[in-house]
């Protein structure tokens, strides 16, 4: 039996940390023994660390460790010193963001051969990464393997019963941690649209931050729009809420691959996002979704009569939609 180790800095409740997670689900146990380690305690979520609990083991690596691979989830910076301490035979980076951390911890894992191979969700990611100085020659070490998903638990949870307010008019939901990257001043910007507009619109926010000061930010931000807007925190299950919905929206800065869209698109709701390069690879404009000018939020305003139009065609469109958890596993079972 293989073991792999998953290291983390934390474990949030981001794309990075759920992915994770659905990776340690759907390998198979007989074949693999999961561990994983990370360092933040403070800041994580500890109804996340029982998730990953019921799937892999803890273990220190301040003391000696001998696997046969490790999957740097995270970057590692503030204990790079202690992965001398792992012994292993292959080593990969499953790089997620473009996070200045992440990029240095890169260029230091690779010169000091702590790194064998880059694992990244998409083809701009991949392109950044193969651009980068500490992989000239190396290009060929940067691989893609989409995000993994459960699509039938998807689709079951987003059957629970929940009484969720439906409007004539748009219904949106966006489903996004409470941070300054997820862009949650042009969600404000797009409120204001739909109320200048007369839209009759009900929103709904799941998420939460993972620091107080940065939750308290976005709630602030969107105190005064009480009547159209409800805040829900965070939910294990948020499949609900998206399936309630007309749109989900995504407002990022940057993604290297939306996973919330994936989902949103399993479940059959179309999608309105900001234009980050992988935006482009997830959603054709005008037939799955909405790509709309980060910088030009007013795109959307423009835009206004099509989204209300388009939401049920967009709808039936995406029945044809299909993901094939399948394939991404064979993926993964080739490199471990």
């Amino acid at each position: 039996m293989k073991k792999i180790l998953f290291y983390l800095c934390g474990i949030y409740n981001g794309g990075t940390e759920i992915e994770t997670l659905n990776l340690m689900k759907n390998l198979n146990k007989e074949k693999y023994e999961l561990l994983y380690y990370y360092h933040d305690k403070q800041n994580s979520y500890n109804t996340m660390v029982q998730e990953y609990n019921k799937y892999a083991n803890y273990v220190d690596i301040s003391n000696d460790v001998k696997v046969d691979t490790v999957l740097y989830c995270t970057h590692a910076l503030d204990d790079i010193e202690l992965i001398k301490n792992i012994s292993y035979k292959h080593s990969y980076f499953w790089f997620h963001y473009f996070w200045e951390d992440q990029e240095r911890f890169l260029d230091i894992g690779l010169k000091r051969n702590y790194i064998d191979k880059v694992i990244t969700v998409s083809e701009y990611a991949q392109k950044k990464i193969q651009a980068m100085p500490c992989l000239k020659n190396r290009e060929n070490d940067v691989g893609i393997i989409s995000n993994i998903l459960d699509e039938n638990e998807i689709i079951e949870k987003s059957k629970q019963n929940i009484p969720l307010e439906r409007v004539d008019g748009l219904n949106l939901v966006t489903v996004a941690r409470f941070a300054p990257i997820k862009g949650y001043h042009r969600v404000k910007q797009m409120i204001d649209i739909l109320i200048q507009e007369n839209i009759n619109f009900k929103w709904y926010i799941v998420g939460k931050g993972n620091g107080e000061k940065e939750h308290n930010e976005v709630v602030e931000m969107l105190k005064g729009y009480e009547k159209n807007v409800e805040l829900v925190g965070h939910k294990s299950n948020p499949f609900p809420y998206m399936k309630n919905a007309d749109y989900l929206v995504l407002m990022s800065d940057r993604e290297t691959s939306g996973l919330v869209i994936t989902e949103a698109k399993i479940i059959g709701t179309p999608c309105i996002v900001s234009n980050f390069e992988a935006s482009y690879e997830q959603i054709t404009d005008g037939e799955n979704g909405f790509i709309i000018d980060k910088n030009n939020i007013n795109e959307f305003k423009e835009r206004l009569p099509e989204v209300l139009q388009a939401k049920e065609k967009m709808r039936e469109k995406l029945k044809n939609f299909k993901y094939c958890k399948k394939d991404i596993l064979e993926k993964w079972e080739e490199i471990l």
